[in-house]
């Protein structure tokens, strides 16, 4: 494949990640799951851990939360920074501005827009592709479409970056993901046969802004050989589950790969509230490097912060 393809494949890949999973494959093995001393408790008084794992299988809540993130008006501040090889800030794009929405169309409106260094070229694009990308997702140019409408269907509106993102939001582990043969798409497939003895699958629970939540990790197994762990892209996904409701409220994503061709370590969090009983991210953060052969690294990190929802 040439490199070309590569960059643009992985990027996508690693890049767009902001909405729900489906956990589990209905065809694959249930893996072992380890549980703490309290969820063993609670499963004593008619907790199921399968109960457990098939709400967790069809989650669509961090799905919604983030089609209420464009349904619904709010403002916005947001900080991106570009690092050289050093560690040391080269580039700097700050936003402030309201995402405006009618609930059938939406429009986002810089109030305030800040640049420090080299970040674009002559014609006016972005030098770095870190920032387009958040651009497509985060900040588009034009009115869009929005609905909390949920449907399998591929928008054909939606770009290869968005429909991409999609694919690994919604399907990290699930048929769509597992059905595809070999490269970087099989190593997402956390819950596949060929996959699980890669990984540990641990339920415990904590408290998250004061409410009492399930905790539902993915992690590498720690004693995996070294040569093993290069057959996995995803480290670690932790997610807290809401015990009232199951909405996700928290999820942490770590994804590190190496390879001759490209390398790439990314870490994602995101922080989710409730705004008049209306589930939503209130700040998502992004911190990644990755290098592909013939092109440039990119070291970036992004923090976009969602407030003054108004949800009536």
């Amino acid at each position: 494949m040439p490199a070309f393809f590569i960059f643009a494949y992985m990027y996508r890949i690693v890049f767009f990640f902001f909405i729900s999973f489906k956990l589990f494959s209905q065809d694959t093995l249930i893996p072992v799951i380890f549980l703490d001393d309290v969820v063993i408790s609670e499963e004593k008084s008619g907790f199921s851990v399968l109960d457990f794992i098939d709400y967790v299988k069809n989650d669509t809540t961090f799905y919604m939360g983030f089609k209420h993130l464009r349904f619904y008006s709010h403002h916005y501040k947001s900080t991106l920074n570009i690092f050289n090889k050093r560690n040391d800030t080269i580039g700097i794009i700050k936003k402030w501005g309201k995402h405006i929405s009618d609930r059938s169309r939406a429009i986002v409106l810089n109030d305030s827009i800040f640049y420090q260094g080299r970040l674009f070229k002559r014609n006016g694009e972005h030098r770095f592709y870190t920032p387009k990308a958040f651009d497509e997702v985060f900040f588009p140019n034009d009115t869009i479409d929005v609905s909390l409408k949920i449907s399998k269907n591929k928008d054909s509106n939606n770009s290869q970056n968005m429909r991409d993102a999609k694919t690994v939001g919604f399907s990290i582990g699930s048929d769509n993901t597992e059905r595809t043969n070999g490269g970087v798409n099989k190593k997402l497939a956390v819950f596949s046969i060929d996959m699980q003895k890669y990984y540990d699958y641990i339920i415990s629970d904590t408290i998250y802004n004061d409410r009492t939540c399930y905790v539902f990790v993915v992690q590498l197994k720690e004693d995996l050989k070294r040569k093993d762990k290069k057959n996995a892209l995803i480290h670690k996904i932790v997610s807290f589950f809401d015990k009232e409701n199951f909405n996700v409220i928290y999820r942490h994503y770590e994804f590190e790969y190496n390879h001759i061709l490209f390398d790439l370590d990314i870490d994602v969090t995101v922080h989710m509230d409730y705004v008049n009983n209306v589930h939503i991210p209130i700040e998502i953060y992004y911190r990644g490097f990755w290098n592909v052969m013939f092109f440039k690294p990119e070291r970036a990190e992004f923090l976009l912060e969602n407030y003054d929802y108004i949800i009536e």
